[in-house]
């Protein structure tokens, strides 16, 4: 089918208005799925209004979504209207109200609801503290190796009590614990190793003679007859 104008703004309302799917508008205006995608993709200003148009409608579905919430929230009134109908005595052919009764009905606020809000809040603030400690971890001091040990495995049990009656969690902390202890260890052992060779190097060297300083005249200038005495 030809792309044509007209057919493009009325695909374009329908999927604003979010009345059909785009197979359905396809099968509306008898067009493939493939020649709707090759419209959009080689018309450029039918591509952007299908995005505007789909924007426009997530938006308005957000905000019907918000006012629903917020009626869930906060309670409504529903009103139910019940009318009564009577033959017209001047038209029996045709009914005329008789009577309407309105019922208004207050619908308290959603617990559901309530919770929904109270829970999504709460993810948020744990999805704010977990990028906070990622940008600015937590740093412990401890003064002992054992107060450590309970802390690693605290961790390596996901920061929930137990952990020490978790034998692979125990295993785990105290196989991660004996390998930083070898490698202190080697790394102490390099390090005693260069230091006791920068000691043979020094100790290996001839000490150096001592130099004599030469006299210093502290009165060159006498006067006759006077000798200094470092003559």
């Amino acid at each position: 089918m030809k792309y044509k104008e007209k057919t493009a703004s009325e695909i374009i309302r329908m999927i604003e208005q979010d009345l059909c799917s785009i197979s359905e508008i396809c099968k509306t205006f008898k067009i493939s799925r493939k020649t709707f995608y090759e419209w959009k993709k080689s018309k450029p200003e039918f591509g952007e209004a299908v995005e505007e148009a789909i924007d426009h409608r997530e938006d308005v579905m957000t905000a019907s979504a918000r006012i629903g919430l917020k009626q869930l929230l906060e309670g409504y009134v529903q009103k139910k209207e019940k009318i009564t109908y009577a033959p017209d005595k001047n038209d029996p052919a045709n009914d005329v109200e008789k009577c309407r009764v309105v019922e208004k009905k207050f619908c308290p606020p959603s617990i559901r609801a309530i919770k929904y809000v109270l829970d999504r809040e709460e993810r948020k603030k744990d999805k704010d503290l977990l990028l906070a400690s990622e940008r600015h971890p937590l740093v412990i001091e401890v003064q002992d190796e054992e107060t450590r040990r309970q802390l690693m495995i605290l961790k390596g049990n996901g920061f929930r009590s137990g952990g020490s009656l978790n034998p692979e969690v125990v295993a785990a902390v105290d196989k991660e614990l004996e390998e930083e202890s070898k490698v202190k260890s080697e790394e102490l052992k390099v390090e005693n190793e260069e230091l006791k060779n920068e000691q043979d190097k020094l100790q290996a060297q001839p000490a150096a003679a001592p130099v004599e300083k030469p006299k210093v005249n502290l009165y060159p200038f006498l006067p006759p007859g006077y000798t200094s005495r470092t003559d």
